[in-house]
């Protein structure tokens, strides 16, 4: 007898827990909540369809309706800053960049679920952006001590860059002040020489036609030498001796590859003139300054 009333017992718990069960899932699929809530989107900027997209962030006023389960689990609204990809739904006109309602719609069901519904006021959400201009700028070389030369060397040409100005685009407030730059790295030059060095890093708002240019330099061993040319008058030949200084690639040719010997006429006499004709060769001195026919 007790274990036929044990038996009934258990069957009119299980009746009872079953009744709640039903009980609560009509009430939780019956429950129907909105809330208000403040949203920001962020966005980050970029080049959308010639236009600049600034950094921002806008703020949207959103009432989320949710009905059912979905109802409990409202505190995931908790977390209101929402980092979307620009490039999946940003739409632009002329001068402006914006979102209209549908996107953002799809914005906030991919980031809480497609089980909300979202309304807020408003057609579209603008975001500050400004338009692309093409510019021509200089380039800057950055660190030229780090270009080192023998000791017994010198410059003939220092270091340039070639090309010395690159076409940059971005927006025009920002390209107003920026420069962009090559940084030379550390290494010995010796004779003439092209290498090729990377651009720096530009800012992401800014990009250039360009990555790469070209440093060129010409360096060499420095000397002095004594050399002899001959003025030729009226079928005779007038020694002039010559002191120079410069490189010593160039100082082994003949001397007429590398000055030029002029002369005019000056109180009966010949005025002799030495000019040099190659980069950084240096005329010490020379003599005669006067030749007499």
């Amino acid at each position: 007898m007790s274990k036929i009333s044990s038996n009934k017992g258990l069957e009119a718990l299980l009746f009872i827990g079953f009744a709640f069960a039903v009980w609560l899932a009509m009430r939780i699929s019956n429950t129907e909540v909105t809330r208000q809530i403040n949203l920001e989107l962020i966005a980050i900027g970029g080049t959308v369809d010639g236009l600049w997209l600034e950094d921002s962030t806008s703020e949207l006023n959103v009432i989320v309706e949710a009905s059912g389960l979905d109802a409990l689990f409202m505190n995931r609204f908790d977390q209101r800053l929402i980092l979307f990809n620009s490039d999946d739904f940003f739409r632009t006109s002329k001068k402006s960049v914006y979102l209209l309602n549908v996107d953002i719609q799809t914005i906030l069901q991919q980031e809480y679920g497609r089980e909300y519904r979202f309304n807020w006021s408003g057609d579209s959400l603008i975001f500050p952006s400004s338009a692309l201009v093409s510019k021509t700028l200089p380039v800057a070389l950055l660190s030229p001590e780090n270009i080192s030369i023998p000791e017994s060397h010198r410059w003939i040409q220092l270091p340039t860059l070639e090309p010395d100005s690159i076409e940059c685009i971005g927006p025009e407030a920002m390209l107003t002040e920026f420069q962009p730059t090559v940084t030379a790295p550390s290494f010995v030059w010796d004779g003439m020489d092209q290498k090729e060095l990377p651009l720096d890093k530009l800012p992401r708002y800014i990009s250039a036609n360009v990555n790469w240019l070209n440093l060129s330099a010409s360096a060499d061993a420095w000397t002095e030498v004594e050399q002899q040319l001959y003025l030729r008058f009226q079928n005779q030949d007038y020694p002039i001796i010559l002191w120079l200084s410069g490189p010593m690639s160039t100082l082994v040719n003949a001397p007429e590859s590398y000055v030029a010997l002029e002369w005019r006429m000056e109180d009966q006499r010949l005025r002799v003139d030495i000019r040099s004709l190659a980069p950084g060769v240096e005329v010490l001195n020379y003599e005669p300054k006067y030749v007499q026919p």
